[in-house]
């Protein structure tokens, strides 16, 4: 198997939607899957993933100092949270430093996890980002139901619902999740993970969580996340990226 760089970015057009819910998902998914991947919040200064998160660092991913410590050496799997509506300014970014030219090429593979809200606007952002990025990352969809978040407007639409479908086999579904689940994390400030394997934790909410992370993880797994971070896993030495070179 050839070896190659990972990079995963989680983004979305506004905030409330469970984008750092879905970078902690993704973080426990990571370690599971025996990645040691570098983990970067963009909610700066506070550092919304850091606190569930403590191996995160927190940058100003709208300033190019901050830019450069997430992107200047790009080894193993990268995973960046990003600040609730600089998905596509991000992306722009990478664009005008030729970084999404080594993803074209083939050096390296650029994942996005992009978390839509039930609005006309977060529709509409899904192909703004295809445009940007234009071929060779792969572009996921991300439907959070945890807050009981509504879509039905949109598979009622035709409009959407076309471009839904086309898109199922990139889709990734989190289920609603059980609010004493919810605020017992929120106070903790735990890892998911770490929550359903603390034997002091509530039995049933471990057990409720455990199979609602499973869930989750397996559309990971079926929409080929996992083969990417396979192909990230290596002991080769961390490489500068440049297009050409």
């Amino acid at each position: 198997m050839n070896k190659k760089p990972l990079v995963i970015l989680i983004g979305a057009d506004r905030g409330g939607v469970g984008k750092t819910t879905t970078a902690r998902i993704l973080a426990d998914y990571l370690q599971a899957r025996g990645a040691n991947a570098k983990l970067f919040d963009s909610e700066f200064p506070a550092g919304d993933l850091k606190r569930f998160a403590p191996g995160a660092t927190i940058v100003d991913i709208a300033k190019t100092a901050g830019q450069m410590s997430v992107f200047d050496t790009i080894d193993g799997v990268t995973a960046l949270d990003i600040r609730a509506g600089q998905f596509s300014q991000t992306l722009r970014a990478l664009d005008d430093a030729k970084l999404l030219d080594d993803v074209r090429s083939g050096a390296l593979n650029l994942a996005l996890l992009h978390v839509l809200g039930p609005t006309d606007r977060s529709f509409g952002e899904i192909g703004e980002i295809a445009n940007i990025i234009g071929g060779g990352a792969r572009h996921f969809l991300v439907r959070n139901h945890i807050n009981e978040g509504d879509f039905s407007d949109w598979d009622k639409d035709m409009r959407f619902a076309r471009q839904l479908r086309s898109m199922e086999g990139a889709t990734v579904s989190i289920p609603h999740l059980t609010f004493e689940a919810c605020d017992a994390l929120q106070k903790l400030g735990m890892g998911f993970d770490t929550f359903t394997r603390d034997a002091s934790q509530s039995r049933m909410l471990r057990g409720f969580l455990r199979s609602w992370l499973d869930s989750i993880w397996r559309d990971f797994d079926r929409v080929k996340l996992g083969e990417l971070v396979a192909q990230a896993i290596s002991d080769r030495p961390s490489v500068r990226l440049a297009s050409g070179g």
